[in-house]
């Protein structure tokens, strides 16, 4: 990447104009600049600051946006990934003795010390202090599993989980829009570093072991006449919506993130009209029921298979 300055401009015709002319770009909301870094590779990073700004040019004043990009280490309290270990304090998915939220915190750490091995900064958010504090309700609070994500500004999150819609098997689900090549990695490492096959599952498959998971017209039109019964002013869903809320709601702006505060119910999301979200990939590595014995006794190739698609 070439450090420097850059300036972005629109080129398009406008008035039935033959020719083309260069537009630049003026920031008419409330959306804040964005402070950037790449993944770390060999303990450094890329800071890229993307901001609008004015600048006096031949007597007249420009606003534009501009990038500029430049050498930098990682801030404190930025991270490359954030790692979430599934289910909260109910225990999840349960077979043989073995829970789903303990067995998934046994990954997130080993996944945390793999991906550390090759030089990331790694945050979970939940670990052997915070163990029993997530709740079903909870995960909007302050110190919740959403926004304890959220603050790590990191590039990618990595959601562990076990038996999702009761099939066993490989299920990476993705956020809308994405690129697909890192879910292709993640199922198909998954599939040959370990013993596990790709989920039967067809509901909302996109190919083997991928899933994108949106809100269906009925789930619209059901969850809209459930809130105004309640009083509440129904959220703006479409059906590019993600349904699973760890995807949707640390991707802020980019993927559609609603919960403000509007529902008793839950809490407020505080990011979640943010204009720098995190890439959440949420994936459910079989099922304690029906692959028990492959999670407990293949758990470093699992792991690998995860940390060697990035």
């Amino acid at each position: 990447m070439l450090f420097g300055k850059y300036f972005v401009q629109v080129r398009m015709k406008a008035n039935n104009s033959k020719d083309y002319k260069y537009y630049t770009l003026v920031n008419t909301g409330e959306y804040k600049n964005i402070e950037y870094y790449t993944l770390t590779k060999e303990e450094e990073n890329n800071k890229v600051e993307v901001k609008f700004e004015k600048e006096n040019y031949n007597g007249k004043k420009y606003s534009y946006l501009g990038l500029t990009v430049s050498e930098g280490k990682l801030p404190e309290d930025v991270y490359d990934f954030v790692i979430d270990s599934g289910a909260d304090n109910s225990t999840g998915e349960v077979s043989n003795g073995q829970t789903e939220n303990k067995l998934m915190l046994e990954y997130a750490k080993g996944l945390k010390e793999a991906l550390e091995e090759k030089g990331y900064k790694v945050k979970l958010t939940r670990d052997d202090n915070n163990f029993d504090s997530f709740t079903a309700t909870n995960m909007y609070d302050a110190n919740g599993r959403i926004a304890t994500a959220c603050k790590t500004k990191a590039k990618y999150m990595i959601s562990l989980h076990t038996g999702e819609s009761g099939y066993s098997g490989i299920q990476v689900y993705i956020p809308n829009n994405v690129d697909m090549s890192l879910s292709e990695s993640l199922a198909n490492n998954l599939y040959n570093y370990s013993n596990l096959e790709f989920s039967t599952n067809k509901s909302y498959k996109k190919q083997e072991g991928i899933y994108q998971k949106n809100y269906t017209g009925a789930d619209i039109k059901a969850r809209t006449a459930n809130l105004e019964k309640q009083g509440i002013e129904p959220y703006s869903l479409t059906t590019n919506t993600p349904n699973l809320y760890l995807i949707r709601e640390v991707g802020g702006i980019a993927t559609n993130a609603y919960v403000d505060g509007r529902n008793p119910n839950f809490g407020t999301n505080s990011y979640y009209n943010s204009n720098q979200g995190i890439e959440c990939y949420y994936i459910s590595i079989g099922s304690l029921k029906r692959d028990l014995e492959i999670l407990q006794s293949e758990k470093d190739q699992i792991i690998n298979a995860i940390a060697s698609a990035f």
